[in-house]
């Protein structure tokens, strides 16, 4: 459905899921899961993970880079990863490492099982001999170590047993990484294809893809309430969009432990204490980031943990540490001591499912294009216009900004629509075929603002679609399509782009 269409009422096309991607069902049908078809966007079967995305966690540092050791027990340092190589030999060239506190130069191999050092004969190319490191996910415990056919044995870095997430996971991560790297740049098969092709079938084809990413993430909401009331998935689900992918894992047990519930009964029990408090004193104590020890000539942090400490919570102990927050690489806006802030002010003040369901029956359905953005402009102020005393001036606890910042800036407030309210509504809608909350939510997704691209997206409108075609991503609904393609076939591809399913898709429409 355009966006023209849902907002002058002249379709009332609605949104059905089939076989994890969008189908359109006609006004009046019910929501069926459909045969899946011969030429069905998703491949059949994926590979859990690639050469590619291995070499993509090393090239972005996904991987906690603190306490690094060879498997001879030699502690590492990762000081560069070096150069992407795109020619014959190793993955990467120029890295700078640190062995034993050694520094070293030089190039560095990427495998998934330590024994493809063999497999693929580097031990007989020349080519191989300036190689410093040997990087696999898994060792086997009988692997020799490698050598370079000068017979050097190299430093190995095991690098499963420092993983952040389980590696089918990553793709989540990677989304949000600033420089994802790749061997097909500029010479993809797809973009052959697409170049070639007309743009209104490229933006017919990114509308599909962009609104099945939003059925699978509703489908996934569906499933958790199976196991929990949608007060608690909807609480859940916008505390997680409130991290991101980095501290996923860490907010949802967080938001499972200081559940609902939980907070509302704290609320309750503190009414002296200003809501927002009292689930910041939650958050922070399951935390583990409240600082210790002496704050110093800081006045304003000691004024602030001792109005968290008024707060009665009942003997709550942290289930995490500071070690449980890696912070290498992160940008400061994004630090989990402000984000977690910013949420309990959205859990302390109307969060509730009626709530936010009262928020969306405010758009009519259907709407026009200006009604449509004024209400837009309203929902998302009710997360940018969040304003807080202490933490409007800080990045951390210990880190204070040098000037006022928002405490949600817009493209997070998209996200909290997008990849909360949405899917979650949607997945209410489909259980109980509520189809005007369903076209209200049709005309929100593809109507909000465009939030900032990320190297993905940036990624997949280059080496994709081409520059021609950059008309492309220019909304939320096309990016969400170029991030969706990415995770089931670029960064998994087992072959880089050889027998890659999505061309073969891509073909079936000419």
């Amino acid at each position: 459905m355009s966006q023209e269409e849902s907002a002058s009422g002249t379709s009332e096309t609605l949104l059905a899921f089939s076989s994890g991607y969008l189908r359109l069902r006609e006004p009046g049908s019910s929501f069926t899961v459909a045969e899946i078809p011969a030429n069905r966007y998703l491949p059949f079967k994926q590979p859990k993970f690639s050469e590619h995305l291995i070499q993509l966690l090393w090239r972005n540092g996904l991987y906690d880079g603190s306490e690094l050791k060879t498997t001879a027990g030699l502690p590492l340092k990762i000081v560069s990863p070096g150069r992407f190589n795109k020619s014959s030999g190793p993955d990467f060239k120029n890295a700078v490492i640190t062995i034993g506190g050694e520094k070293v130069v030089g190039d560095v191999e990427i495998h998934k099982m330590s024994r493809e050092w063999y497999e693929h004969k580097h031990h007989l190319s020349p080519l191989y001999n300036g190689t410093i490191l040997h990087v696999c996910v898994e060792r086997a415990a009988n692997s020799p170590p490698a050598k370079t056919k000068k017979g050097k044995e190299l430093p190995e870095l095991e690098l499963g047993l420092y993983m952040r997430h389980q590696i089918e996971e990553l793709h989540e991560e990677l989304e949000s990484t600033q420089s994802p790297v790749t061997s097909r740049a500029g010479h993809a098969p797809c973009r052959k294809i697409l170049v070639k092709t007309d743009p209104a079938e490229i933006a017919r084809l990114l509308d599909l893809v962009g609104d099945g990413r939003m059925l699978i993430k509703s489908n996934r909401i569906i499933d958790r309430m199976d196991a929990k009331y949608p007060g608690q998935v909807l609480y859940e689900t916008m505390f997680e969009c409130m991290g991101y992918s980095r501290f996923n894992a860490q907010f949802g047990k967080i938001g499972a432990v200081a559940n609902r519930a939980e907070v509302d009964r704290i609320i309750k029990s503190n009414p002296d204490i200003p809501p927002h408090l009292c689930a910041q004193a939650a958050y922070f104590r399951l935390s583990g980031l409240i600082p210790d020890g002496n704050t110093g000539a800081d006045v304003q942090l000691a004024a602030y943990l001792s109005q968290l400490e008024n707060v009665k919570l009942d003997g709550m102990e942290p289930i995490f540490d500071k070690k449980d927050w890696p912070l290498a690489g992160c940008r400061p806006a994004n630090y989990p001591d402000r984000r977690i802030a910013a949420f309990a002010h959205i859990a302390a003040y109307g969060s509730s499912v009626e709530a936010y369901r009262e928020l969306l029956d405010a758009l009519p359905a259907p709407a026009d294009s200006a009604t449509t953005k004024f209400f837009l402009q309203n929902l998302l102020e009710k997360f940018t216009g969040i304003s807080d005393p202490f933490w409007n001036n800080r990045y951390a606890f210990l880190r204070p900004t040098r000037h006022p910042k928002k405490m949600v800036g817009k493209d997070k407030a998209v996200s909290l629509v997008a990849d909360g309210l949405i899917p979650f509504f949607l997945g209410l809608c489909r259980q109980v075929n509520d189809t005007k909350m369903e076209h209200r939510l049709v005309m929100v997704y593809h109507s909000l603002p465009i939030p900032a691209s990320n190297a993905v997206i940036d990624y997949m409108k280059r080496n994709m679609i081409g520059r021609d075609n950059s008309f492309a991503a220019r909304s939320v609904r096309h990016q969400q399509a170029l991030l969706q393609v990415y995770k089931d076939f670029c960064h998994r591809a087992p072959a880089g782009c050889i027998n890659c399913a999505f061309v073969e898709y891509l073909k079936t429409l000419k």
